[in-house]
Order: C-alpha cells, then sequence, then structure tokens
C-alpha cells in the first residue's frame, strides 16, 4: 500500500467518483462536535491566508483510505472510500453551500470553479448519471443527491429530506459563509 498526501483541492480536483459504499455508516457529523470547529479553522486559514499570504497556511483534515473500484463508466476513475467519508462528504457539502451562495449573489466565476470540486464535467457523464463527485450508496444517497442538486438560493426546509443531518449541514454552512461573506453590497 501506498500513501499519498493530497489537499481536499488536488483530491477533488479530477474528474473521478469517490463511492461511499453500502456498508458505511450514515452520516452523523454534527454542527457542536464537527461543523463548527472545521469551519472556524477553514474562516481562521482562510483569513490568514488573506492577511499574510506568504505562510501558505494549511489546514490538516485527517486521513481518507481510498480503494480501486472497478468502474462502471469508462470515463471516471472511481474509489471507493474505505475511511473518511464524514470528511470528504462534509468538505463536499461545504463546498457547494457556499457556490451556492456565490452563485446567488452574482459571483459566477467563483461559483463555478467551487462547482467542477462537487461536480465532475457533462464530458465525463454517461448519459443519465450523476454529475456528483461523492457518490452515497448507503441511506443517505437521496439526501446528498437532492441538496447538491438543488437550485441557489437553496431552501433547505422545502427539501423532500429537509430532517436529514446531510441537508442540516448544507443550511449550517450555508448560515456561517453567508454570515462571512457579508451582504454582496459590502466589502
Amino acid at each position: 500500500m501506498e500513501t499519498f498526501k493530497r489537499t481536499p483541492l488536488q483530491l477533488f480536483n479530477l474528474p473521478q467518483n469517490f463511492v461511499i459504499p453500502l456498508f458505511q455508516r450514515p452520516y452523523v457529523w454534527k454542527e457542536d462536535e464537527q461543523w463548527e470547529p472545521l469551519w472556524k479553522d477553514i474562516r481562521r486559514i482562510a483569513e490568514l491566508r488573506v492577511s499574510e499570504p506568504h505562510l501558505n497556511a494549511t489546514h490538516f483534515l485527517g486521513a481518507v483510505v481510498i480503494q480501486s473500484h472497478e468502474a462502471q463508466s469508462k470515463r471516471l476513475t472511481t474509489w471507493n472510500v474505505i475511511d473518511g467519508q464524514q470528511r470528504l462528504t462534509t468538505l463536499q457539502i461545504l463546498a457547494d453551500a457556499t457556490g451556492a451562495l456565490l452563485a446567488q449573489t452574482g459571483y459566477a466565476r467563483p461559483a463555478a470553479q467551487l462547482e467542477r470540486l462537487t461536480h465532475n464535467d457533462e464530458i465525463y457523464v454517461e448519459d443519465g448519471d450523476s454529475r456528483l463527485k461523492v457518490r452515497h450508496l448507503n441511506k443517505d444517497q437521496a439526501a446528498f443527491d437532492e441538496v447538491m442538486s438543488a437550485e441557489p438560493p437553496v431552501d433547505h426546509t422545502d427539501l423532500q429530506h429537509s430532517d436529514s443531518q446531510i441537508v442540516a449541514a448544507h443550511g449550517y454552512f450555508s448560515t456561517v459563509v453567508a454570515q462571512w461573506l457579508g451582504s454582496p453590497e459590502s466589502d
């Protein structure tokens, strides 16, 4: 077995699928225990990179273990997620929530850049397949697919799976990112 260090950008930048197998536990991360500490650290790193770019500050997210998966698609590399599905799912939710906020406030370019981290370009996806890079096969599939495919502005209470932890995470990150970014009229 070989190990490679990858940043989330390096991990999600390529057209590929990360499959959360059926045997993986459902999404269980919560606001106080995981979302809030993760958000505070990401925000701290972002603010540090803006104020002192020469420091090249980073966030260590922890190990993610993936295993090559025999792809059903001939266009995409596919990986089974053995360990790290909570982190990968949360990062995808955070990127999607941020992208949706940027899109609805007129920042199309950074919104599209974030979408390329969460969705594969159509040219790599077989007809009828989902463009999502993270694919849940467990009980979270419907909620994840729904919230990640919702058009901005996302009304989390109106979603069919509004009671799921996945939708709650998307709502949380939508709120904290909006607060951090401020109104579109401000700097």
